[in-house]
């Protein structure tokens, strides 16, 4: 998809859903005006709940362009645009390609700087594992089974 056609995609879905710069604004399930401009008058009956689920912009994307029915716990849904051309459409339109480039180039150096460390030692640590079939937290099975049997309270370990 070009550039053009993803814009005209987001608009023709904002529009489909009647979506206001409010629902985009606004909390989810918040109350929204849809017609602020008409004033105060009258606007408690106007209230509508806002339109989108989630609260963060890349999940309402995610809402706007996913193919089917939303779903809010999966996390990568399929979309009506490939992610190419959704990063195409970001490079050209809207980043600050300045504040990018820093931020590309800054990872590029880290990630060498990361492969040129020179291999360390590794510092000796404590060892966190546990055999409980050696430590005597638990009575025997049996034991348990006898004092429930026989109405005891089993002994209390420290």
């Amino acid at each position: 998809m070009t550039d053009d056609q993803i814009e005209k995609l987001i608009w023709k879905e904002i529009k489909r859903r009647e979506i206001t710069y409010y629902d985009m604004t606004s909390l989810a399930n918040h109350g929204v005006d849809p017609t602020p401009e008409v004033g105060y008058e009258g606007n408690m009956q106007r209230i509508r709940s806002n339109i989108f689920k989630e609260n963060f912009g890349s999940e309402r994307m995610k809402e706007l362009l996913c193919v089917g029915e939303y779903n809010r716990w999966d996390d990568y849904p399929p979309l009506k645009v490939s992610f190419q051309d959704l990063f195409r459409f970001w490079w050209n339109r809207c980043v600050e390609r300045e504040d990018v480039v820093d931020d590309v180039l800054e990872d590029i150096f880290a990630y060498f700087t990361e492969l040129m460390q020179p291999p360390q030692e590794e510092e000796p640590m404590m060892a966190l594992s546990l055999d409980f079939e050696e430590l005597p937290i638990f009575a025997p099975q049996e034991e348990l089974t006898r004092q429930m049997v026989i109405g005891e309270n089993p002994p209390k370990s420290i």
